[in-house]
């Protein structure tokens, strides 16, 4: 059986992480599931656990269109984290962006494993959860 999964949500929509919070915890393996409506608030919560692997997330879903600080300045913030913890999560961008130009951007970011579109439930969250 999978290690049970610790999930970070980064959005800044209420609705969609509420939304995403269940359709994630339909999966068996999931152990938490953590939602944050900034980039901000979510390095804080990385920074300050930083040497407690329990708590740090194996998948981060990452939306980049919001206020303040937006998927990108997270991102430019988030790989200058100590490489235990950027080797530890599994990123995914996922956004209702349809703009080719922030697919493309995301690529720049070799911490991103792929570009989803919202919403989740679109997209098969076992075969994610899994990928290497």
């Amino acid at each position: 059986m999978a290690k049970d999964i610790n999930i970070l949500l980064i959005d800044d929509s209420d609705v969609d992480n509420f939304i995403n919070k269940a359709i994630i915890s339909k999966e068996d393996n999931i152990s938490q599931i953590t939602t944050m409506t900034s980039g901000s608030e979510a390095l804080n919560y990385l920074n300050t656990n930083i040497h407690n692997t329990e708590a740090l997330p194996d998948v981060i879903f990452l939306d980049i269109k919001m206020p303040g600080m937006n998927g990108f300045e997270f991102l430019d913030e988030y790989i200058k984290l100590p490489h235990t913890l950027i080797n530890h999560c599994k990123v995914y961008i996922l956004s209702s962006s349809i703009d080719s130009l922030d697919t493309e951007k995301g690529k720049n970011y070799p911490v991103i494993k792929k570009h989803l579109t919202k919403p989740l439930a679109h997209h098969s969250i076992g075969d994610i959860l899994n990928e290497d």
